[in-house]
């Protein structure tokens, strides 16, 4: 039997958060516009969508976190507007990190948004999401 790869249990374990906490989960979403993309996980529910980028790599520099999110915003978007279904909820780009990610730890209320969030603090964002709210990177519709 051929072993599951690290990243997979990792991508595994953040859709059973999401799960846990009454979110319906889309896994490994393809979808094409003028090219062709693929989201991680979108985890949603009657009024959110987190679109979800699971990073597993040990350190992510802050500009390729930076990077990263600007790339899964524009998914988000892309998936957004051929997908009406989700054009009326409050649509999150997320990435999760599976080691300690700084952007949640330095967060400075009214400077930046929370873009990234490690494994072990995803629950504990999810389920206190009122303190956050007004910090996410969200939208309704298209951007």
């Amino acid at each position: 039997m051929q072993e599951r790869p690290e990243w997979r249990e990792f991508e595994e374990r953040t859709g059973d958060i999401f799960e846990e906490l009454g979110y319906d989960i889309m896994r490994n979403v393809n979808f094409k516009t003028t090219r062709r993309y693929q989201i991680d996980l979108i985890a949603f529910n009657r009024v959110r969508a987190f679109f979800v980028d699971c990073k597993d790599h040990f350190y992510i520099p802050p500009s390729k976190e930076e990077n990263f999110m600007i790339e899964q915003v524009a998914r988000m978007k892309n998936y957004v507007e051929t997908n009406a279904s989700f054009a009326w909820k409050n649509n999150v780009a997320l990435l999760v990190t599976k080691y300690r990610t700084s952007s949640l730890i330095n967060h400075k209320e009214g400077v930046g948004k929370i873009l990234a969030v490690d494994i072990n603090s995803l629950n504990e964002l999810l389920s206190n999401l009122p303190v956050y709210e007004s910090e996410l990177l969200s939208f309704k519709g298209i951007l």
